[in-house]
């Protein structure tokens, strides 16, 4: 397992996703790609904006994407700080294409992804990123599943 690629949303769970995929590197003496997909609603749902209502569409996804690339950045600073030897990804689109895409391309041994606790009546109408991985992947999918909040 010498190339890890883990699929993070800039959300609570990313520590903990970081931190398996850290783990598992190092042990392997390995790389690490970190990936971050971005459909452009969510770019335009941003909480970035909720102030400024007259901003400009292209110019409020370029905002947002200039805000996650500095979040991908230090991240990526820390693990190499930590003598791991990361790239990170910023892609448009949908998620699960990407992240398969982007594993292949890398030729990843492992997509480490995380897992949200929604309801049923959200996975009915939308299902989950983990199973359409799995469902769709030759490579292997580490699920992590998020801490529970006390």
């Amino acid at each position: 397992m010498k190339r890890i690629l883990v699929a993070i949303d800039l959300m609570d769970e990313t520590d903990q996703l970081i931190d398996a995929a850290k783990q598992l590197v190092k042990q392997f003496d390995g790389e690490l790609c970190i990936i971050h997909s971005e459909s452009i609603e969510n770019y335009l749902m941003s909480n970035e904006f909720a102030n400024y209502p007259s901003i400009e569409i292209p110019k409020m996804i370029d905002i947002r994407k200039k805000s996650i690339e500095v979040q991908l950045e230090k991240i990526k600073e820390q693990l190499t700080k930590e003598g791991i030897k990361t790239l990170y990804i910023l892609m448009d689109g949908t998620t699960t294409e990407n992240i398969l895409r982007e594993a292949l391309e890398f030729k990843a041994d492992l997509i480490i992804v995380g897992s949200h606790k929604h309801g049923r009546f959200y996975h009915l109408l939308f299902g989950s990123l983990h199973d359409m991985l799995i469902s769709k992947s030759s490579i292997p999918i580490m699920v992590i599943p998020p801490k529970e909040k006390n």
